[in-house]
């Protein structure tokens, strides 16, 4: 029984660090959007966005 609950733990960590992961690169990714360059040289890395 304790062995199930051990591991039950180790899959939730797993599952709340790979968000963490991907809610850490979005918001990156929406950090340089907002901070790109007004002239529109960057805008072909953020074509997901329009």
């Amino acid at each position: 029984m304790e062995i199930i609950m051990i591991l039950i733990y180790i899959v939730i960590f797993l599952i709340a660090f790979f968000l963490s992961l991907i809610s850490m690169r979005y918001f990156i990714t929406i950090w340089k959007y907002k901070n790109r360059k007004k002239d529109g040289s960057e805008d072909n890395d953020f074509k997901k966005f329009d």
